[in-house]
């Protein structure tokens, strides 16, 4: 009966799966606590920001405490982030391609 083949490219391209999306799932979440405040590393993720002038609908109270300072008043933000799905499965499995092609390419080369 023969032994398995050890196949480094598969355990790499696990792991490299793996990590890619945790890492893009975490930034995604951290995103959701503070939009406008997260820098964006991954470049599967984009943000879409958008500004414009809240309603009066009443008297503002200028000692309210839940404004942040540094922000104009009346200023309303909207955020949407949108996923790059075509560029994650590039990175994807580009990397993955690779790995494989090494591999074969490191086989033939010890097989002679």
């Amino acid at each position: 009966m023969n032994k398995p083949v050890y196949n480094g490219a598969t355990h790499l391209s696990i792991v490299w799966a793996v990590t890619l999306a945790i890492l893009t799932l975490l930034e995604w979440r951290n995103l959701d606590r503070d939009p406008l405040g997260r820098e964006i590393l991954s470049p599967f993720i984009q943000r879409e920001i958008t500004v414009s002038k809240a309603r009066a609908d009443g008297p503002v109270d200028s000692l309210d405490s839940s404004a942040k300072e540094g922000e104009p008043e009346g200023l309303q933000y909207e955020v949407e982030f949108h996923f790059n799905g075509p560029l994650f499965l590039l990175c994807f499995f580009g990397p993955v391609v690779v790995f494989h092609g090494v591999g074969q390419l490191l086989g033939r080369l010890r097989g002679r």
